[in-house]
């Protein structure tokens, strides 16, 4: 098989940097993208990574241009890994308007920028796959992290959604949701974890804690990144251990993401069934001739 072309964002640690290797050793061409290109300096040894400027908030015009000078550059794009995205660190009432929508901006329409700009090329060539990164925070809503998960839960419905719309094009799609794996993404000062600016005392009780047990498990999280990658690059491609299988709408990640969504699955199955008796009385009246 010839090499594929990935195409993958927020290569400039964590995950996105961590995939970008894995493939790039597997044989393909990779296009590793980031915000801040001098972050993406040392992947050049690499030889088969090729790294890009790309903002993914930045307009769909300019996101477009670049896509398609990435398109010129590299003659495809077979994988596209939308993995750019941070935390915002707040309880819903601490988080104001414009941290929320540059939440969002980043984790979800910064996804879709990136979609609208690559899925024309991959429609027209019969084939591609869509990875979008989304969380086990998208299975359950965190105090101090509602915002978060909120915005992974969204990438998790979309992707879902993107998967039917782009089947008869014959383009793969699936929601990625790892567990908590030792990267930066919890560690303040590297840009993955931003803090609400607001703090308000009545909620400090909750808040103290998700905000105390954050800071502890940085750095101290069971997954190995570049392990979670290379299962990554076997899932979206289909080779190694992947060969053969399937590509879900919903890929979990690590022991943890595993165990903590089936406690979520559970625990809305106890709700629906315990109320069932009673929510299930709504259908309206079948007429009797």
């Amino acid at each position: 098989m010839a090499p594929r072309v990935w195409l993958i964002t927020g290569c400039s640690s964590g995950f996105g940097r961590e995939i970008a290797i894995a493939a790039a050793k597997g044989g393909d061409t990779v296009v590793a993208a980031s915000r801040d290109p001098s972050k993406l300096e040392n992947l050049k040894e690499m030889g088969k990574i090729v790294p890009q400027q790309l903002d993914i908030c930045a307009s769909d015009e300019e996101v477009q241009a670049k896509v398609a000078d990435i398109l010129e550059m590299v003659g495809r794009i077979d994988i596209l890994v939308n993995n750019a995205g941070y935390i915002l660190e707040g309880a819903i009432e601490e988080c104001s308007a414009q941290e929320v929508e540059q939440h969002f901006g980043t984790n979800v329409f910064g996804q879709l920028r990136i979609l609208r700009a690559v899925l024309p090329s991959m429609r027209s060539q019969g084939s591609g796959v869509i990875a979008n990164m989304g969380s086990i925070g998208g299975w359950s809503g965190t105090p101090t992290a509602g915002l978060y998960c909120a915005s992974k839960a969204a990438v998790a419905i979309y992707t879902e959604a993107l998967r039917g719309e782009l089947a008869e094009f014959g383009i793969e799609t699936t929601c990625i949701e790892p567990g908590y794996f030792r990267t930066n993404f919890l560690t303040s000062n590297g840009g993955h974890k931003i803090t609400a600016e607001k703090r308000i005392p009545a909620l400090k009780n909750v808040t103290q804690a998700t905000r105390s047990a954050l800071a502890a498990y940085d750095h101290q999280q069971p997954g190995d990144p570049a392990k979670g990658a290379q299962v990554i690059v076997e899932a979206l491609t289909r080779t190694g251990r992947a060969e053969g299988r399937t590509l879900p709408p919903r890929l979990s990640l690590g022991l943890d993401a595993t165990n903590i969504i089936n406690q979520a699955l559970e625990r809305e199955r106890e709700g629906i069934e315990s109320w069932r008796d009673l929510t299930t009385t709504t259908d309206c009246a079948v007429a009797v001739n």
